[in-house]
């Protein structure tokens, strides 16, 4: 007998902490009990039950079995499973001789259960001793619900645990297949066991529980149901997530909408989840596609029709088509309700309000707005990453999509190494629409996927074609989304046309100002029609910090640019977007200076495609925007560019600048262009041209007599000195440039001065007329709430006391610089801070924690191109592979690095270059003359990139 829990009424004063173990569940129900006590009478029942209960507990103890509960029949735990199966064996056959013959199902089930003994008085009140709980006794109650009376049907977990062992106890297995069970995600395979498997039947389908079987990636019930479901000539892929969430709410509505723009794959999608729940609905799963139709009386005929109702004289058709559904478990798939939404809402309800048990699937592109109605967004396929490894393509379902409709052109298609990366390009592309990958597959009869990649810039004109039995309208893209238009009333039709001058995402003001025009639509209409074109699936909304926020496909916008240029609106609505845009700008650059600064780089961040496209605009003087403007923008972006690593964007766009002719005729446009593009140079390492470009913007400022802007050139000009080494030139040109801004009051100016003035201290060697400076910019960077300067003067601070060895001091300066610059946005300098404690980590010995920080400070002084930095880090890497006993591997950072300085003109300190230098004698020594010099003069060639990948090994673990 095995050591089953025993019930002891005083260990059970108090209840047992619950305790999860896997054991065997048997549950057993007597069939046809309820008739037979109709049939015998109270009393003679009784007799029956107290014969079944007899027989079925002295069966127990043989079979170390324990009674949990008991209803028309038992819960019973095993802890072995074969003892279960016996039971089971054993308690048919003894019901089978009663002198009152019965028969009982059983199902049987091995899982994690919790066992929870109750209190000793509820036991004495009539309680039972031990509670099973857990998803296991649903489960073993759900299988024992499909058996057949004297049947035991096992779930795959039993059947793996009794293994083998039902040969040597003359019993057999045999499988049923794959069930859906209610609250159970995933179909289970159910066995049947006993002596005779000639004697084995299928249990019958159940309203609870039905049979499935695969079908491509999918499950598909066995039971035939009426239906008109369209047989699908090409296998469903992808869409998992969906089509479970789908699931979920008809589960709990019974209207549930797929929404979404054309070529999505509303309707695929829906035939598809009708076919899999063919088992739920055992009085039909109906179909009716209202694509075909135009006229709203139509769709009630067409319902009719499609149910097999008739009309009769003097009765509604609408009292017919409820009359037969009204007790019916039905589903009714309604697609492409677009153009027909009155009459379909109309009709469906109806149907709901008289037909409980009747559930619909609609797809449309704006949502039926019917009480109850659940609305589902459908979105293009998910794109794979361009970078993503051939496995993680074959994976992808956009990839899988095209791939197999390929298959269909050419047999022969292959998704291997070779063509991956422009398979990837393509499926990014065409957005993950099913019906553009389908249609792009569909050209493989005469293209290859490149040529169709190079010729995606006409892409309406290029995907026309797929399968001749699609309707008219996906035949082609074009005739896609020309549906969708032509369903739009006018001004909805104006709005899509003018938010193709976005590009990316928008917001609810840039639409208002852009879409509205005092010729037709007002500004407060944006909103609705906007709004309207949401529900149409047209443009989708997310929401991001709490703010609404807007896009379009590529593929909506390109069409909707078509239609801006054929009725000659681009320029006027370009012209109203640069403007917009414009006054972002100039508000992001007031925004920046003070403690919001973090807040408004992530905001310009967010718009940087649509101040790209406004200085288009502008440089190109459309709809009679002045060129000057894209002038003002590139100042007005200066910080922008800098913080967020767009340095090198920033340059081209000052180049371009210089050679407008409205530009270089206004000396003050050009100083400005002039100093932005001194400043994006400066801060990449190129000092030789932010010194040409400050030196003729100082002398056309000088003429203006703007004391504010000569005194920034000042300053600037006084960083590009001392980055050159020419710290007098530099103390001199902040100097002058402080005086400037104390005259007349400009604050931000006098601090970020005095910061300069501070470095240029420490780089002379005063340490204590350093931080004098350092510590009145710190105050006056606090007092103006400006972050920028603030993050600075503390990294300043910090690596005068890291130089002076005062560990604590620098720690404490630069972890606030890092803290300030974090919450500011400014990943310069955050990367500037992580450089500098990376430095405190190595002199004070701790390698394991300086490496992770110099290579993320290395690999952001990359991104954002800033040399003078990254050589530097590069030398602290050198340093790092000495100390991990690689001496040749540091001379080559150390030559590398000095490659980079020489030719970015980029000088050290005096302590750096101290530093510098004891290392590299440090090298000669331990390598010797010549293998220093051979390794250096190797080293010396090294790209930038290889130099990068060397300094990132040494940081990996």
């Amino acid at each position: 007998m095995s050591d089953h829990p025993s019930i002891d009424p005083a260990a059970a004063a108090e209840p047992a902490e619950a305790a999860a173990v896997v054991r065997t569940l048997l549950i057993t129900d007597v069939v046809d009990s309820t008739q037979m006590a109709e049939r015998l009478g109270d009393a003679a029942m009784a007799r029956v039950w107290a014969a079944h209960d007899r027989v079925a507990r002295d069966l127990l103890a043989p079979w170390n079995g324990r009674e949990i509960d008991k209803t028309d029949g038992m819960l019973l735990l095993f802890e072995q499973p074969t003892d279960a199966v016996q039971y089971a064996l054993a308690y048919h056959a003894a019901l089978a001789g009663l002198d009152v013959p019965l028969k009982a199902r059983a199902g049987l089930h091995v899982a994690p259960v919790i066992l929870r003994w109750n209190l000793a008085e509820d036991v004495a009140r009539g309680g039972k001793p031990l509670e099973v709980e857990g998803m296991a006794k649903p489960t073993t109650a759900r299988v024992m619900a499909l058996a057949r009376g004297g049947q035991t049907l096992l779930t795959p977990e039993a059947r793996g645990a009794v293994g083998d062992a039902l040969q040597g106890l003359g019993v057999q297995a045999g499988s049923h297949g794959h069930w859906v069970l209610k609250g159970v995600s995933e179909p289970v395979e159910l066995f049947e066991v006993g002596p005779d498997p000639a004697a084995f039947r299928a249990p019958p389908d159940a309203e609870k529980a039905y049979r499935v079987v695969r079908s491509g990636e999918r499950w598909l019930p066995v039971r035939e149901v009426p239906n008109n479901l369209p047989e699908s000539a090409t296998t469903f892929i992808g869409r998992e997530r969906e089509l479970g969430e789908v699931r979920l709410l008809l589960g709990r509505a019974r209207l549930v909408t797929l929404l979404g723009m054309g070529g999505l794959g509303k309707t695929r999608m829906s035939l598809q989840l009708a076919a899999e729940l063919k088992g739920e609905f055992p009085d039909g799963v109906w179909f009716l596609d209202l694509a075909p139709l135009r006229d709203d009386s139509l769709v009630l005929a067409e319902a009719a029709q499609m149910l097999g109702v008739r009309e009769e004289p003097g009765r509604p058709l609408l009292q017919l088509v409820v009359q037969h559904l009204r007790e019916q478990r039905a589903l009714v798939v309604v697609d492409n309700c677009e153009h027909l939404l009155k009459p379909a809402a109309a009709l469906i309800h109806a149907v709901m309000k008289a037909a409980p048990k009747v559930a619909f699937l609609t797809s449309s592109r704006s949502p039926l707005r019917l009480p109850g109605e659940q609305a589902y967004p459908v979105q293009p396929l998910p794109l794979p990453d361009a970078s993503a490894s051939l496995e993680v393509l074959q994976r992808s379902p956009a990839v899988r999509l095209f791939v197999e409709r390929a298959r269909e052109q050419r047999p022969d298609f292959e998704l291997d190494a070779a063509e991956a990366p422009a398979v990837a390009e393509l499926v990014s592309r065409l957005e993950g629409i099913p019906l553009a990958l389908e249609l792009a597959a569909a050209r493989l009869r005469t293209m290859a996927v490149a040529d169709i990649n190079r010729r995606l810039k006409n892409r309406f004109k290029l995907l026309t074609g797929g399968a001749s039995v699609r309707d008219e309208r996906q035949q082609t893209l074009r005739g896609l989304v020309d549906w969708s238009y032509d369903l739009l009333q006018g001004e909805e039709q104006t709005v899509l046309r003018r938010l193709a001058v976005f590009a990316g995402g928008f917001d609810l003001p840039a639409a208002e100002h852009v879409c509205a025009d005092d010729d037709d639509i007002e500004s407060d209409d944006v909103l609705d029609l906007l709004g309207s074109l949401v529900e149409k699936s047209l443009v989708a909304m997310e929401q991001r910090d709490g703010e609404g926020r807007f896009r379009m496909l590529e593929t909506i916008r390109e069409y909707a640019g078509e239609k801006l240029d054929a009725d000659g609106g681009r320029d006027a609505s370009a012209a109203r977007h640069c403007q917009h845009y414009f006054d972002l700008a100039r508000q992001g650059r007031e925004g920046m200076q003070g403690p919001k600064q973090g807040h408004w780089v992530d905001r310009l961040d967010r718009d940087q495609d649509n101040l790209r496209a406004a200085m288009v605009t502008a440089q190109g003087g459309l709809g009679g925007t002045d060129p000057l403007v894209a002038a003002k923008m590139a100042v007005a972006l200066q910080n922008f560019w800098i913080m967020r690593g767009g340095t090198s964007e920033g340059r081209a766009v000052v180049r371009g600048l210089l050679e407008l002719e409205a530009v270089r005729s206004v000396p003050m446009a050009q100083a400005h262009v002039l100093y932005v593009g001194a400043a994006l140079a400066l801060t990449q390492g190129d000092v030789a041209e932010a010194l040409s470009w400050l030196q003729q913007c100082l002398a056309l400022r000088r003429g203006s007599a703007n004391a504010k802007d000569v005194g920034a050139t000042l300053s600037t000009l006084a960083v590009t000195h001392l980055s050159s080494g020419d710290a007098d030139p530099a103390r001199e040109a902040a100097q002058e440039a402080v005086a400037l801004f104390g005259s007349i009051g400009y604050r931000v100016g006098e601090a970020i001065t005095r910061l300069q003035l501070g470095q240029i201290e420490a780089f002379r060697g005063d340490a204590t007329a350093a931080r004098e400076h350092l510590r009145a910019a710190l105050a006056l960077a606090r007092e103006v709430r400006h972050p920028e300067t603030e993050g600075e003067a503390e990294l300043a601070l910090g690596e005068l006391a890291l130089e002076d060895g005062d560990v604590e001091d620098a720690s404490r300066h630069l972890s606030r610089s890092l803290q300030v610059c974090g919450q500011a946005g400014d990943r310069k300098g955050e990367a500037n801070a992580r450089w500098a404690l990376g430095r405190l980590d190595q002199c004070e010995g701790r390698q394991a924690e300086a490496l992770p920080r110099l290579a993320e400070a290395l690999r952001a002084f990359n991104t954002f191109e800033m040399r003078a930095s990254w050589a530097g880090c590069i030398e602290d890497l050198a340093t790092a592979a000495l100390a991990l006993e690689q001496p040749e591997r540091a001379c080559q950072l150390l030559a590398a690095a000095q490659r980079v300085r020489d030719d970015s003109h980029q000088a050290r300190s005096p302590q750096r270059a101290r530093h510098w230098q004891s290392l590299r004698d440090g090298l000669v020594t331990i390598l010797g003359p010549e293998r220093f010099d051979a390794l250096w003069a190797e080293a010396s060639h090294w790209e930038m990139a290889r130099t990068q990948s060397v300094g990132l090994e040494l940081t990996s673990p």
